[in-house]
């Protein structure tokens, strides 16, 4: 079995300790880019950081299915302590604010757990490192359970354009429907996220930057919404839930299973959804040949806007 409260210990030194190897890439003098695809790169920060969370969750979970966005290793020692189990208190995520307890262990061979390394690469390689995350979800039984978000840089005005290292960490087990967060990972009692609430006369709308159309991008104006383009799946699921915007679109199949695991279940846990453009939900089966996206997403932390803006999405793929 795979307790909720080992897990999230475990995830969140894993999330810090990726942000650190991103950090540490970022400021070497090679970050060992190449080309997956057009407008797809992969650097020494993504396959370092991806070998690292697979091998210490192995480390705890011998038997755990995991599914990463890289394809290969990293062959080089990795200069990282090992994870320790007992971060958090089981208390901590045993229920809801009205105090339902809830399940907090499940069945390893029902979990599978989806880690993107570095989400956003093509913004880490042109230095938008504000876009960057790590993302590590856990399906159970196909659907989207717990979901981690860690955000390794922020922005700063002076010296002009110019990105401050300070991680945080975002995280939930949506049975819980509470969401956390920290900045490090020694403190034994997370902070919590207070769900944003969001004005119906200016919904604000977060979509792609990069491979989005003229055609696509009209489309998406077309719902009358104030849009944001940014980078990353993560960052813009971390806009929503920090209340900077309101909804999140993506038109295309660009994104996969690890874009979205870890987003879902955090959405979820607000009350809200991560769905297609026409409602559908998307499953997390790893023995799925593809893990693409074929829906496009339309998703929110809110409810009643997926209820109205669905009906306006249908169709636009």
């Amino acid at each position: 079995m795979l307790k909720v409260h080992e897990f999230f210990s475990v995830a969140i030194q894993l999330a810090y300790n990726s942000a650190k190897i991103i950090n540490s890439v970022r400021l070497s003098k090679d970050i060992g880019q190449k080309w997956k695809g057009v407008d797809d790169p992969v650097t020494i920060a993504d396959i370092q950081a991806q070998t690292y969370i697979v091998q210490q969750l192995h480390r705890h979970w011998p038997k755990l299915t995991i599914i990463g966005e890289e394809s290969i290793s990293y062959s080089q020692p990795i200069d990282l302590p090992d994870t320790q189990l007992q971060l958090y208190d089981e208390d901590i995520f045993n229920k809801t604010h009205d105090n339902h307890l809830i399940r907090t262990q499940y069945e390893i061979d029902d979990l599978c757990v989806w880690v993107d390394p570095l989400d956003g690469t093509l913004d880490f390689v042109k230095g938008d490192y504000e876009n960057v995350t790590t993302l590590i979800g856990v399906s159970y039984k196909k659907q989207a359970l717990m979901g981690i978000i860690s955000q390794p840089f922020i922005k700063v005005q002076e010296p002009q354009n110019s990105h401050e290292f300070k991680p945080k960490i975002y995280f939930g087990h949506h049975p819980q429907q509470r969401v956390f967060y920290t900045s490090d990972c020694s403190s034994k009692i997370p902070q919590e996220l207070k769900k944003p609430q969001f004005d119906p006369s200016n919904v604000r709308l977060c979509t792609q930057r990069n491979r989005l159309s003229n055609q696509e991008l009209q489309k998406i104006k077309s719902l009358g919404c104030q849009l944001y383009q940014m980078g990353g799946s993560g960052k813009k699921s971390l806009t929503v839930l920090e209340g900077e915007t309101d909804m999140f679109i993506c038109l295309g199949v660009g994104m996969s299973k690890w874009d979205i695991c870890a987003p879902e279940a955090l959405f979820k846990t607000f009350g809200g959804d991560f769905v297609g453009l026409a409602g559908q939900h998307y499953e997390y089966n790893p023995k799925d040949k593809s893990f693409d996206n074929p829906y496009g997403n339309l998703s929110s932390i809110h409810s009643e806007l997926l209820q109205k803006y669905l009906p306006k999405t249908y169709g636009m793929l």
